[in-house]
């Protein structure tokens, strides 16, 4: 079981995700400009605070079980959210349902996947999961004040992506902990 899981962790690693992420910002600006500052904003937020509070966790954990949010869940919340948010506007009745269905299912699985590899704690993907979230709605509030019906250039820009990009690691957590380690966070 453990490569499906690992397979399925691999979607929402930052070598997938951050091509996702700019591939989703260049659509918004050729399609649906109003929405593209939204984006960049709900994206540095999830980022932002996924990081900072990796950093803080690293040097000074909260709680037993919560030494660094889910980066995988986070982000994977926001894009995989985005872009079930994109196409299921796009679709009506069933197909819109079966859309979100994916989506949620996909993002999901990934939470899942971290806690079963025991990479995070549950606490951990929760707080990813809300950050995700939070995120998610930040963008989606602005996206479907107008939102676009011709989603299908990103959608096979995103299957692309994924095909070409899964399987592939950037690992910032290491980068992270040395911040906490040149910061000096320590718990007071």
């Amino acid at each position: 079981m453990t490569p499906w899981l690992i397979a399925l962790t691999d979607f929402g690693d930052l070598a997938v995700l951050i091509p996702l992420a700019v591939a989703t910002l260049i659509w918004l600006l050729f399609c649906t400009s109003r929405a593209a500052p939204r984006w960049v904003l709900a994206l540095g937020f999830c980022v932002g605070v996924t990081a900072l509070l990796k950093i803080a966790f690293y040097g000074c954990p909260p709680a037993g079980d919560m030494h660094s949010p889910s980066g995988h869940t986070s982000l994977s919340t926001l894009v995989y959210g985005a872009l079930t948010l994109l196409a299921a506007s796009a679709r009506r009745g069933s197909h819109r349902a079966l859309v979100i269905g994916g989506g949620a299912g996909l993002i999901l699985g990934i939470g899942v996947s971290r806690l079963l590899l025991e990479v995070h704690s549950m606490a951990e993907v929760g707080l990813g999961l809300v950050i995700g979230t939070v995120s998610l709605i930040l963008f989606a509030y602005r996206y479907l004040q107008g939102p676009n019906t011709k989603v299908w250039p990103l959608l096979v820009a995103a299957a692309v992506l994924v095909s070409i990009l899964h399987g592939r690691e950037l690992h910032a957590e290491q980068f992270l902990h040395r911040i906490s380690g040149y910061l000096n966070v320590q718990c007071r």
